[in-house]
């Protein structure tokens, strides 16, 4: 089934759709994605690593849940849907916290960052997610710094909005 993306311009104003093969083999065409962080009680953050049959960032750590906005969806949609379909979660509030740019060789989206408190079960799509953890905002950033694990640059630049503008 073909998938059909919002394109965008740089102030993330709707000028058009295509595919999402178009939208990653252009250098040109900025499409919307979302990254939800999920935090336990304890203020831990969920990583998910991808699965290595990913065809973008195959085995990298990312963000609890993350994917791109399909075309007559909202942002918070797809955080939903991405959160249900990766997660097994569904039904708790969400909190918008920014949207920024992620401008890389390999995509160019306009992304909005979620966060959510949860504390119930995690239920990992084998197919998207090779494996997840909850980890404390001290040792994501020690990974991050000392290169202790792959982290796919959405995620990088995700994280630091995060940390700018705080938590849930």
């Amino acid at each position: 089934m073909t998938e059909y993306f919002y394109v965008v311009d740089k102030d993330d104003r709707v000028v058009g759709k295509a595919t999402r093969e178009e939208c990653h083999s252009s250098k040109r065409l900025i499409h919307r994605s979302v990254y939800v962080f999920l935090l336990d009680s304890e203020g831990r953050l969920f990583l998910q690593k991808r699965s290595a049959k990913k065809d973008l960032y195959p085995g990298y750590y990312t963000g609890s849940a993350t994917g791109h906005v399909e075309y007559g969806e909202t942002y918070e949609e797809a955080a939903r849907r991405e959160l249900k379909e990766e997660l097994g979660i569904d039904g708790v509030p969400l909190k918008m916290i920014c949207k920024f740019k992620c401008f890389s060789e390999i995509e160019r989206e306009i992304s909005a960052l979620y966060v959510c408190r949860y504390d119930g079960p995690v239920r990992l799509d084998r197919e998207e997610i090779e494996e997840g953890a909850f980890l404390s905002i001290e040792d994501v950033k020690r990974a991050i710094q000392k290169g202790e694990k792959l982290f796919a640059k959405g995620f990088k630049l995700a994280f630091q909005e995060f940390l700018k503008h705080g938590s849930a």
